[in-house]
């Protein structure tokens, strides 16, 4: 005789029988990666650091001339500012233990690890501008710098990427000197440019 579908769901008492679909995150304890926080407390030093930097440097400006009394300081120490108040709700939220979470990348991309390699490539494009903007100039500094960073984010052209870090060069270059008369350092291209 054919048993009933009910009587064999009453045989195991109530008990679910679907599986689990994450098995794996049984007998777990903590987050694995205790030094996780690590990361997220490095950039809020950071940025409390660079802010204090930053606010300093506009501190030592000379004082405006200008009937504005708006001088060279004063952008600086409104950045310098904002960025040790927001270092300061960085560091109290990760105190509450208000952590951030990895977003979902698309593709085949991998958020969870650091690509060592493109920070190193990304710094040392900036620390190249910041040794070499006055000898060399702001044009062909600005322009390793910028293609350095875009090697850094996985551009593989390699002509295009140094004419578009050229072209944007110049236009910054440009603007500043000729339309906002702010002087950049030129570099052994006085007199050319």
């Amino acid at each position: 005789m054919k048993e009933h579908p009910m009587s064999e769901l009453s045989s195991h008492q109530g008990t679910a029988t679907h599986e689990d679909p994450h098995p794996e995150d049984h007998g777990k304890g903590p987050d694995p990666t205790p030094t996780r926080g690590i990361g997220e407390w490095a950039v809020a030093a950071a940025v409390f650091v660079l802010g204090g930097i930053v606010l300093l440097d506009g501190l030592g400006q000379r004082q405006s001339t200008s009937a504005s009394g708006i001088g060279a300081g004063f952008m600086p120490i409104v950045v310098g500012s904002l960025l040790l108040v927001l270092a300061v709700v960085l560091a109290v939220q990760l105190a509450r233990g208000r952590r951030g979470e990895p977003e979902q990348a698309e593709g085949d991309v991998d958020v969870t690890r650091t690509h060592w390699t493109a920070l190193g490539i990304a710094a040392a494009g900036l620390l190249f501008f910041l040794f070499t903007v006055e000898p060399l100039g702001f044009i062909p500094a600005t322009t390793v710098m910028f293609y350095l960073i875009s090697l850094a984010m996985g551009s593989r052209r390699y002509l295009i990427a140094l004419v578009i870090a050229l072209a944007t060069a110049c236009v910054i270059f440009f603007s500043f000197t000729r339309l906002l008369s702010i002087d950049l350092p030129a570099g052994f291209l006085e007199g050319i440019i």
